[in-house]
């Protein structure tokens, strides 16, 4: 029997979870997944904590459901280091030796003194103590925006802006409330094409929200509420969104698994590290080695590939799933939704320099379907 290990209980190390349990033959393999937290929390929903339309329990699950579901070993515990060389995981529980690592451990939030009190719903303790700021909002100047890319979601700055000026409008506040969202990209969605650009520029005026281009956030003046642009330009403000920087995990940063910026290094279209062909990437971890965004959809589809990919080998058969390298977006803007679909094939193979996307919004539909979809993610992974 082989051990696989997967490190983290997100995307990714769920969905790996569930797919060698499902996929493999009795005898095959020894699943154990080991997180530092005992729950699974669905990300998207947080910007519904944020605003009151959930409460913590409904948007997260025990761990320790994929044990009875799919026979996972289920361990929390923080990874303290990993050693490829002697295929071997350290953690605060002790020592697990693997035949296969599905390293899924995302990207973590970087303390910062330019964003530290004022985070956007970017993990749930920051989104429960954002719905009180957001309590007690009668109008004003709201600003959201990173301190630096990449992050989480890409869109999600825009959905949190449109979210506050729903709210705004419902609190009847809006004619004297002004929002806008700050980037360091010159214009909205700019990594995602021409169309994205386009796109998010008529859903900017439409809810009336400003864009600042181009703004790297050097300092931040909290008693004057100022951010400060590298630039020079400035923005002052009533109510401050930030998302903090994001950084590798220290155990693959301190790891031969890293490339140079602490990501691990993986090989396209495998996902394997090329120096340890046994040991997987998946998500957020490897995002920015290979040039993609920090979504779960990627972290899903990943893990699908990288399980085939595991099972072939332990079979000796080669019949496992390609890669499938699109993303789904779906947005609730607060009177409607939105939906993004991009192919990134052609960008991460180097033939384009942007994703194939396509956008739609407008309807109310969409509303439903990311409904739909975060209760089929929990029925389809815990059953509930």
């Amino acid at each position: 029997m082989h051990r696989v290990v997967i490190l983290g209980g997100g995307s990714g190390g769920a969905i790996a979870a569930k797919r060698l349990g499902e996929w493999s033959r009795p005898g095959e393999v020894e699943v154990v997944l080991v997180d530092r937290s005992p729950w699974h929390e669905y990300r998207p929903s947080y910007l519904w904590v944020m605003t009151g339309k959930r409460e913590p329990d409904q948007v997260r699950r025990p761990l320790k459901l994929l044990e009875a579901r799919y026979g996972t070993r289920v361990v929390q515990a923080t990874v303290t280091r990993i050693d490829p060389d002697a295929r071997r995981v350290e953690t605060d529980a002790g020592p697990l030796d693997y035949d296969f690592l599905v390293v899924a451990l995302g990207a973590i939030l970087r303390p910062d003194a330019r964003t530290d009190g004022l985070e956007g719903p970017w993990e749930l303790e920051h989104a429960l103590r954002l719905r009180e700021r957001l309590r007690e909002f009668r109008g004003g100047h709201v600003v959201v925006g990173p301190a630096e890319w990449p992050y989480r979601c890409p869109p999600a700055p825009f959905e949190v802006a449109f979210m506050v000026r729903y709210l705004a409008d419902q609190r009847h506040v809006s004619d004297r409330t002004r929002i806008t969202v700050f980037h360091p990209w010159q214009q909205p969605m700019e990594t995602f094409g021409p169309l994205m650009v386009e796109g998010f520029r008529a859903f900017l005026q439409q809810f009336r929200v400003d864009f600042q281009g181009g703004f790297q956030l050097a300092s931040h003046d909290r008693d004057r509420r100022v951010l400060r642009a590298a630039d020079g330009r400035t923005l002052e403000y009533d109510l401050a969104v930030l998302i903090p920087p994001h950084a590798p995990p220290e155990a693959v940063r301190n790891s031969p698994l890293a490339a140079s910026g602490g990501y691990m290094d993986v090989t396209l279209p495998s996902m394997a590290s090329p120096r340890y062909p046994e040991v997987y990437g998946v998500g957020d971890v490897v995002a920015p080695t290979i040039g993609l965004g920090m979504a779960g959809v990627f972290a899903h589809f990943q893990a699908d590939h990288v399980v085939t990919q595991i099972l072939d080998r332990v079979r000796c058969a080669y019949l496992g799933e390609l890669y499938n390298m699109v993303g789904v977006c779906v947005m609730d803007t607060g009177y409607m939704g939105a939906a993004v679909w991009c192919d990134f094939t052609d960008k991460l193979y180097g033939r384009s320099p942007y994703p194939d996307c396509r956008l739609l919004g407008g309807m109310r539909l969409f509303r439903s379907v990311k409904v739909g979809f975060e209760r089929l993610w929990f029925a389809s992974l815990f059953g509930r």
